[in-house]
């Protein structure tokens, strides 16, 4: 590729990638419904004629942020299942600190995530990314569990029913970073997911 058609590449791809910041950043602010291409594109400093030609209707916008959103949560997930020297234990805290990273658990991306999460069952394109991706997550993290359970001698506990209330904890803390910011920071999260594994986990040592 020659200079100036890379540059022209370049400059098309960092307008896109501003489309979907906007986007991200209009849905935290006003939702899925007041969100239109003439705001993302105002709020992206691109034209409008650009967004219309780059993504043909709101609906593709959206849905391509969404898959943004998912692709760069699964980045960040696969990253630690590619680290071949990681322990489960070193796995599950990875995975805690992913989590709950800033980067991933802001109050913004989080408010996005749930205005998906809340229209998922009338967009099949919302179900499918949503569902794609909190099916390997479960499976992924149900063998770091397993592991565990198997390394430690601890038969007596389920890794499917841990899973399941592990996801579960992290929605509702992720509620609480989103509508309770004053009392649930990303760190105290942390520390309460810390506490309930340490009390499934009592010998384990959970030092990051």
């Amino acid at each position: 590729m020659n200079k100036a058609l890379k540059s022209e590449h370049e400059k098309l791809s960092a307008n896109h990638q501003k489309l979907i910041d906007a986007t991200i950043e209009s849905i935290a602010q006003r939702g899925l419904g007041d969100t239109t291409i003439a705001h993302v594109s105002s709020l992206a400093g691109v034209s409008q004629g650009y967004a219309h030609f780059r993504f043909k209707s709101k609906e593709n916008l959206l849905i391509s942020s969404l898959q943004f959103l998912s692709n760069e949560y699964m980045d960040s997930w696969n990253k630690i299942f590619d680290d071949k020297k990681l322990t489960p234990i070193d796995q599950l805290i990875n995975i805690i600190e992913n989590d709950f990273h800033p980067r991933i658990a802001s109050r913004k991306k989080i408010a996005v995530w749930f205005s998906f999460y809340s229209e998922v069952k009338f967009i099949p394109a919302y179900q499918s990314i949503c569902q794609d991706q909190d099916q390997i997550y479960f499976e992924q993290f149900k063998k770091v569990l397993s592991d565990l359970i198997k390394d430690y001698n601890k038969e007596d506990l389920n890794a499917d029913e841990i899973s399941e209330t592990y996801l579960a904890l992290v929605d509702g803390l992720w509620q609480k970073i989103l509508f309770d910011r004053k009392n649930y920071s990303n760190e105290f999260c942390k520390k309460l997911i810390y506490n309930y594994f340490k009390n499934i986990f009592p010998n384990l040592s959970f030092k990051k």
